[in-house]
């Protein structure tokens, strides 16, 4: 897989004229040429459903007289970059208008576009019940026909909402389903779907099973390894950070994925917010920043693009990519074939939930934001190495294991985990994570005795050693305690109750009551053995509050509860990242730096908009980490400056002298 990629969308209404009047072939490869792009997916069909080259199935834009992908292969080629083709699943507007009989009908009766009323101006959703995916199978039949030379296929908008079209009643019927019951509903929309993906691999690998294919959803759902596995040659982690997706949802993606062993490339785009968004622009150094966070996980990178409906090449969308690729270019070399070393397996809710295919990816499972996003902002706000893990993940090797906030252990996760603490390893559970059966499932000391009738919120009081800094009284934490009494554990500290929830009838303040001056019966948590359990959510009281008390609290429980140094420590600022990675090819250990300061600026169909304007050079961060083996030499790389460094007490020291946006550090062993 090649490491600088342009997304180079091209929805464009049947309305707009002249359709690829200015494009210019030698212009064309020249200019992502020049801007140091290696890859470029290109499209045949896009969400308004038209063809960019003659088609004896769907139709061609009206507005275009000339196989235009075909002088875009033709024109990449030629340069020496690829040229990947993409195609649209579920949004096609011309075969939703020319079939509306292919439509999804929802199960209160009505025709759903997306993000919009029925009538609006959005994207209509197809159903897989359909003959549409006979349609749509033919025209990747088409594409693989008459493009043989294209360097994989990339399926867009690849999910299905329950529908009650007559072809899914009829459907229904035939496999003795009820339509009018939600759970066969969800039932034959999950048959629907796996159905699409069987149809659409064999039609593409029919013609080339070593044909490179992803199928975008624009998340990738956490926790369906065997779908993935059967289906996907590889991932492309769709993450505008301003767009919605913020600057989380690719690090706790891209540390899910690259465990399960294949290529991974991050997708982030040159506009200012969303995908379409032609005349928006990012400042270089974002793009910069970002590329470094995909290359600090493990990824290759991909800058979505939007091709003006003439063809001709955005000169200032090049000046944004430019710059940025080249970048990435000259530190390929330390990125080939690294390994992530982690201190801590986080358990995704949204994985170990095993939340299935249907709905849209995202919205559908939005309820698990608290405990994984949450998790994951207080794992990257507090430089903690780490991997997101599901139900069937190898444990072996990770010091400690984070269930957050709402993780439900089955009799074989159960057992994993014994085996994962008998071996030495150390686990963490917050907030109803690890309760079964009115029970907690492990031997923690404690008792539970329910959840706190407080739904409002009660106060966390910890012991001095886990208390935030300058926070010695309770914290309120706007989300309930479970209820836990110590027995022969070791107490976290104190729950502290408000005089009273928040309702109607009593209610005190602006926010919540005070709390009662002398603690409750229930414990803030409780340790015992190589277990340790903190009573509230705390993931998610932090996503929701973004209380820095409960981001430090958070912190310093991890590392109780971890119970041995971290592999690497650094003196970076809270809005610095850290990732420790090893490449065993060449017996060196690769240290990415990252800072920067999105600012909140805008905020965007219901989306904040935090783009990054410039960044700023730190300077003496000082590392400690402990080595992979002898240290033969610590470097700046591509700089190749030599770094001084030190060993104490068993750990490798040095000093980083600069830092602009992302550093890597090259520990080589002898």
């Amino acid at each position: 897989m090649r490491f600088r990629q342009i997304h180079l969308d091209f929805h464009t209404s049947g309305l707009i004229p002249g359709i690829g009047s200015r494009f210019d072939a030698k212009a064309f490869g020249a200019a992502f040429r020049n801007a140091h792009v290696d890859s470029v997916t290109v499209f045949s069909k896009c969400h308004h459903g038209y063809s960019y080259h003659p088609t004896e199935v769907g139709e061609m834009h009206p507005g275009l007289d000339f196989d235009l992908l075909r002088a875009q292969i033709d024109a990449l080629h030629a340069v020496g970059i690829n040229a990947p083709i993409y195609s649209t699943a579920t949004w096609d507007e011309l075969a939703a208008t020319n079939h509306p009989e292919w439509r999804t009908v929802s199960p209160e009766g009505g025709s759903p576009r997306y993000l919009t009323e029925p009538n609006g101006a959005g994207w209509a959703f197809l159903d897989y019940s359909t003959p549409y995916v006979d349609y749509l199978c033919a025209q990747v039949d088409e594409i693989m026909t008459r493009y043989p030379d294209g360097d994989g296929i990339f399926m867009d908008i690849c999910f299905q909402l329950p529908s009650v079209s007559t072809s899914a009643q009829k459907r229904m019927d035939r496999l003795g389903l009820d339509w009018t019951s939600e759970t066969d509903r969800h039932r034959f929309s999950t048959l629907m779907v796996e159905e699409f993906f069987d149809r659409i691999d064999s039609t593409v690998h029919k013609h080339n099973p070593n044909t490179p294919l992803f199928f975008n959803s624009g998340h990738i759902r956490r926790g369906e390894r065997a779908h993935y596995l059967r289906h996907y040659t590889h991932f492309e982690v769709e993450s505008l950070p301003t767009a919605g997706w913020g600057y989380d949802h690719f690090p706790l993606t891209a540390r899910y994925v690259e465990k399960l062993g294949l290529p991974v490339l991050g997708m982030t785009g040159k506009f200012h917010f969303h995908w379409g968004e032609v005349g928006g622009y990012k400042k270089p150094e974002a793009l910069i920043y970002e590329c470094g966070a995909i290359l600090a996980h493990g990824a290759r990178c991909s800058i979505g693009d939007h091709l003006h409906p003439t063809g001709a090449i955005d000169e200032s969308t090049m000046r944004v990519i430019a710059p940025a690729y080249a970048w990435v270019e000259q530190r390929e070399p330390w990125c080939v074939g690294s390994e992530n070393r982690a201190d801590i397996a986080f358990m995704s809710a949204e994985a170990a939930a095993n939340v299935g295919l249907v709905g849209i990816p995202g919205q559908a499972n939005g309820r698990f934001n608290g405990p994984d996003h949450g998790g994951i902002r207080v794992l990257l706000e507090g430089q903690f190495t780490h991997d997101v893990v599901d139900r069937q993940s190898d444990l072996t090797g990770y010091r400690l294991l984070i269930l957050p906030d709402v993780i439900e252990v089955d009799d074989a996760l159960q057992a994993r985990i014994e085996a994962f603490v008998a071996q030495g390893g150390r686990v963490l559970l917050t907030g109803a994570s690890g309760l079964r059966d009115g029970r907690m499932v492990f031997d923690l000391g404690a008792t539970w005795e329910g959840r706190s009738p407080m739904k409002g919120g009660d106060y966390l009081l910890p012991v001095p050693g886990l208390q935030a800094e300058g926070v010695s009284d309770p914290l309120f934490m706007y989300f309930p305690s479970e209820r836990i009494r110590v027995t022969d554990g070791t107490s976290l500290g104190a729950v502290h109750e408000p005089y009273f929830d928040r309702t109607p009838r009593h209610f005190s303040g602006h926010v919540n009551a005070p709390s009662r001056p002398e603690p409750s019966d229930w414990a803030a948590g409780v340790t015992k053995g190589g277990y340790t359990w903190l009573a509230h959510p705390i993931f998610t009281c932090y996503h929701q509050a973004g209380a820095v008390a409960m981001l430090e609290i958070a912190e310093n429980v991890i590392r109780q509860a971890m119970g041995t140094s971290r592999r690497i420590t650094t003196t970076l600022p809270r809005a610095g990242r850290v990732t420790l990675r090893h490449q065993p090819a060449h017996n060196r250990d690769i240290v990415h730096l990252l800072h920067a300061t999105p600012a909140l600026r805008g905020n965007l169909r219901g989306a904040n908009v935090q783009p990054i304007q410039d960044l700023i050079t730190l300077t003496d961060i000082t590392v400690g980490m402990e080595p992979a083996g002898p240290v033969a030499a610590v470097r700046m790389v591509p700089e190749g400056t030599a770094i001084t460094h030190g060993m104490d007490d068993g750990r490798l020291t040095f000093t980083v002298p600069r830092l602009r946006g992302h550093q890597m550090i090259e520990v080589a062993y002898s």
